[in-house]
């Protein structure tokens, strides 16, 4: 079963890789290298359940925050680039 789970995780990574390479604007492919980072984590988790090993969930959690860090960081490096799209905030 759990075979099964994996290989539509896979699946779903490869879709996503597809669309990071495809897509046509940058915060197109910062979305799939996301995407492709939370199925990641959630195959390291799932692995760490199946084999019962601890150790596997503790690099999922470091992966995360890893993941996340750098997702914000780009996306910064995107806003900050000349002809970006500002978000207008309200007073």
């Amino acid at each position: 079963m759990i075979e099964y789970v994996l290989m539509l995780l896979v699946l779903a990574i490869f879709i996503a890789a597809a669309r990071a390479i495809r897509g046509p604007t940058a915060p197109d492919r910062v979305l799939a290298s996301d995407t492709i980072n939370s199925v990641v984590i959630a195959v390291i988790v799932i692995l760490s359940v199946y084999y019962n090993n601890q150790m596997f969930a503790d690099v999922a959690i470091v992966y995360a925050m890893i993941s996340f860090l750098s997702t914000i960081a780009i996306s910064k490096y995107l806003m900050d680039k000349p002809g970006a799209e500002k978000a207008k905030v309200d007073k």
